[in-house]
């Protein structure tokens, strides 16, 4: 896997669902920074308490006016919430209604990785 060029700080909360596989669309206002992003680019999603990171691949980008538009129509268990309003109130508290109107909004949708080769992970080896 390459050095990902996409970069995104979340909060543990956040950081949290999408390292255990609960968030596979990662919604956010549609600011400048991720206008080069690309269906196949990895992210780094950064901890902004830890540092810690995970890298997910973008496997697809939806773009909408608004939030309301966004969470009338993709399902709540993708972003990592039980239900409409309780996303609605997690994005009220982040991101403000001008910041909506400015730049729009977008569902990025994510990935957990495969593992895809077989990796030595002891001092055992594999004989069939």
């Amino acid at each position: 896997m390459s050095q990902p060029k996409n970069v995104i700080r979340v909060y543990p909360f956040s950081y949290n669902k999408i390292l255990g596989g609960q968030r596979k669309i990662d919604i956010r206002p549609y600011k400048p920074s991720l206008h080069a992003l690309r269906v196949g680019d990895d992210i780094e999603y950064v901890n902004i308490e830890t540092g810690a990171s995970v890298v997910r691949e973008v496997k697809g980008i939806a773009l909408f006016e608004d939030f309301d538009t966004l969470i009338r129509l993709l399902p709540p268990e993708m972003i990592g919430y039980n239900n409409q309003d309780e996303i609605r109130v997690r994005v009220e508290r982040m991101y403000s209604k001008s910041e909506q109107e400015e730049f729009g909004v977008c569902a990025l949708f994510i990935e957990e990785p495969s593992v895809k080769r077989l990796m030595k992970m002891n001092r055992f080896e594999r004989t069939a």
